[in-house]
């Protein structure tokens, strides 16, 4: 009986994790994502709402995220931060964080793609891809 109730308790518990995780919100309107917080494969949206992007960026190794393709839907906006540095034993190469922020401002349905790539080098392939598809209301 115990075993079962552990199990119910479980499964119940792995669901609303699953449940939570398939749209994270910070705000009620701005849906965050990462490279292990992946995108659900249609996210519904709102004019007005955004979703932002954040993934790990190092300049030094020549890889940068990069938009695929211009977008018709969304306002793009990007930072990066840089981590804090001790002044004493500065950090040459220490990696940064990439934000994008997509601001969504006409309706329809659209898919935003990123790659982690070198620019200047069109022979290699990504090292890592992010997508999003997402419909507008």
């Amino acid at each position: 009986m115990k075993y079962a109730l552990c199990m119910g308790t479980l499964c119940t518990a792995l669901a609303l994790v699953g449940c939570y995780s398939s749209s994270p919100t910070i705000d009620g309107k701005t849906h965050v994502f990462t490279l292990e917080q992946k995108c659900p494969a249609l996210l519904d949206m709102k004019v007005g709402q955004s979703l932002m992007f954040h993934a790990p960026e190092n300049l030094s190794t020549g890889y940068q995220w990069q938009i695929v393709s211009p977008l018709n839907l969304f306002s793009v906006d990007q930072e990066e931060q840089k981590p804090k540095q001790d002044e004493s034993n500065p950090v040459v190469g220490k990696p940064a964080e990439k934000i994008y922020q997509f601001d969504a401002v006409k309706a329809g349905e659209e898919e935003i793609r990123l790659v982690y790539i070198r620019p200047w080098d069109q022979s290699s392939p990504p090292v890592e891809t992010w997508h999003c598809r997402v419909r507008i209301s």
